[in-house]
């Protein structure tokens, strides 16, 4: 690994794969990240009357809040990266991310649900595993 894809969504579980960055770098020599944030596209009920700059504006504001405490370890760390915040389905955007940035691999957390919880929700890391082509690290967060 030497380009990797880190997504984040503000959970233990994405703040865990972070880490685990952290200490794969310290074993194995530097990383090139690239940490991306997917939001949903609006909903037109749900923000009927903002100015598309006002949604921009919002989604920035809530990707800050997320990034903020992967941006401060890995900064601490030394690790180099890079953030991106995307729209759209969040599995498709995260596998297409990764292709286009010329990632080797990809780095995310997961809340480790079984077969069928996993697939009544719909599993983010399940889809992203069905359609990457490059290998996924899976990282649990402690005491889950």
């Amino acid at each position: 690994m030497r380009s990797v894809l880190l997504p984040v969504d503000g959970s233990k579980h994405a703040f865990a794969a972070a880490l685990y960055l952290i200490e794969f770098a310290k074993l194995h020599g530097s990383l090139e990240v690239h940490v991306v944030h997917v939001e949903p596209a609006p909903v037109a009920w749900q923000t009927q009357g903002m100015a598309e700059v006002e949604i921009q504006r919002h989604q920035a504001a809530r990707a800050d809040i997320v990034f903020k405490p992967v941006h401060k370890v890995l900064s601490e760390a030394g690790i180099r990266h890079e953030t991106y915040v995307r729209q759209g389905e969040t599995a498709e955007v995260i596998v297409g991310l990764a292709d286009e940035l010329g990632c080797d691999s990809i780095v995310m957390g997961t809340r480790g649900m079984g077969g069928l919880a996993a697939l009544a929700l719909g599993s983010v890391t399940r889809k992203v595993l069905h359609l990457a082509t490059k290998p996924v690290v899976c990282v649990k967060a402690e005491n889950d």
